[in-house]
């Protein structure tokens, strides 16, 4: 059996437990996560790909950013000495691009999430995924169908951002807090107005011991790396 065909509730989960890891697992466990979402994305072509890359350049000033506040900000060997204390330090800039390299395969896990899984099996994991707070009066419907649509407006986001970035008279003057709540709230203001269409909600059944076999499977190499940490 194939990753892409576990229990659409378990790939979800996967995913979620999938970012951690990676976030806080070091060196060898990015490596693994990286080669393991690539071989994914390469299972779904070149246009899994293209959308990754589309999503990693659209926040490249993002990355850019990550780079200078750790690079500048963190204390370490000097690169430039004679430029103290305008030099970045060898330690930040290290920091820094494990940080970006690790949101790039993150962006890359996500993107085949989306490529692997209809709208329908996203909506229906999400209720998999959420059924213990029905009895709390949770609106998991209203949830998923919201989170889903959300999720599919954000590849959209670069004509939003141009958008934003030319709407209305003195736009020039916006701080970029208030440019970044604006795009924030054009996001969301178009996944509430957007219509699913024909969209048959339907909570899946429970993964079978075989799925749940896979899901370990994927992910135990990787905690055992995090834990491990010769690097």
């Amino acid at each position: 059996m194939r990753v892409g065909d576990m229990h659409p509730g378990l790939r979800v989960l996967g995913v979620m437990l999938f970012i951690p890891v990676v976030a806080h697992g070091g060196l060898l466990a990015g490596l693994a996560a990286g080669a393991g979402v690539a071989v994914l994305l390469t299972g779904h072509g070149p246009t899994a790909w293209r959308r990754c890359l589309e999503l990693n350049r659209r926040l490249r000033w993002f990355f850019l950013s990550i780079i200078l506040l750790y690079g500048w900000f963190t204390p370490g060997r000097e690169l430039l000495p004679a430029a103290d204390p305008l030099s970045p330090t060898l330690e930040g800039l290290v920091l820094g691009l494990g940080r970006v390299l690790i949101l790039v395969i993150i962006v890359g896990a996500v993107v085949w999430l989306l490529a692997r899984s209809s709208r329908e099996e996203l909506v229906g994991a999400i209720l998999w995924l959420t059924a213990p707070l029905a009895r709390l009066g949770f609106p998991r419907e209203r949830f998923a169908v919201r989170l889903v649509l959300t999720l599919e407006v954000v590849p959209r986001l670069h004509p939003l951002v141009a958008e934003a970035r030319d709407a209305g008279p003195g736009a020039g003057e916006m701080t970029w807090a208030a440019r970044a709540r604006g795009l924030l709230d054009r996001v969301i203001q178009q996944a509430t107005e957007a219509s699913p269409g024909p969209l048959e909600i339907s909570t899946p059944g429970r993964p079978r011991w075989h799925h749940w076999l896979m899901l370990c499977a994927v992910l135990a190499p990787l905690f055992a790396l995090a834990l491990w940490r010769p690097l």
